[in-house]
């Protein structure tokens, strides 16, 4: 992908710069230096935006955080507080106790409030090749709330995956078992009106 984008800056640059060779400079224009950084900018944009459309089409799940799942407060996005435990599988506790010690480690001086899983079961959907299921994956989400001194809240979210082919069992996704997946510093003002939204 960088070699794509560093090409295509390449002959970009290449296609400019003798048309500026042949403008009079009567006037006083942009530098050469901001408009390639202009024309970066936006290329890179641009490139994004076609990464996650094609992403979206094809059914990847590229960006951790979307905002259509988040709260927006004061013009920042936030995951929505959760306080109330729904799994109730006999693995809840093992999920619960793992995403504890991962956010206490990072956070040893946090004041754990809450965590929980705000799901009653596992997410499900079906994965397909060529049309056909080949399998099934399955999500469960852990959140971890803990109070940061008396200066706010430190909000965490955690994700298990698993997968099984038809007729198989299940197994841990490489990479998706116990990631910490998103963390929210939650200001005390923010987190009252938080709560209320």
């Amino acid at each position: 992908m960088k070699r794509v984008l560093t090409m295509l800056t390449a002959a970009m640059l290449l296609a400019v710069a003798p048309l500026s060779a042949q403008n009079k400079k009567t006037e006083t224009k942009e530098s050469f230096g901001k408009k390639v950084s202009k024309f970066w900018k936006k290329t890179k944009k641009e490139m994004e935006d076609a990464g996650h459309e094609l992403g979206d089409a094809i059914g990847f799940e590229d960006r951790i955080a979307r905002e259509d799942d988040l709260v927006k407060v004061d013009g920042t996005y936030y995951m929505p507080i959760y306080k109330v435990n729904l799994y109730k599988g006999a693995d809840a506790d093992e999920y619960c106790e793992a995403s504890r010690k991962k956010f206490g480690a990072r956070y040893p001086n946090a004041d754990i409030q809450s965590v929980v899983i705000p799901q009653a079961d596992w997410i499900s959907k079906t994965v397909k090749q060529n049309d056909k299921i080949k399998g099934y994956q399955q999500t469960l989400y852990c959140y971890v709330l803990a109070r940061d001194g008396n200066d706010g809240y430190i909000y965490a979210k955690f994700v298990y995956a698993r997968y099984k082919d038809v007729g198989g069992t299940y197994n841990p996704v490489s990479g998706m078992w116990g990631t910490w997946e998103r963390t929210d510093v939650i200001p005390n003002a923010t987190y009252t009106k938080l709560l209320n939204k």
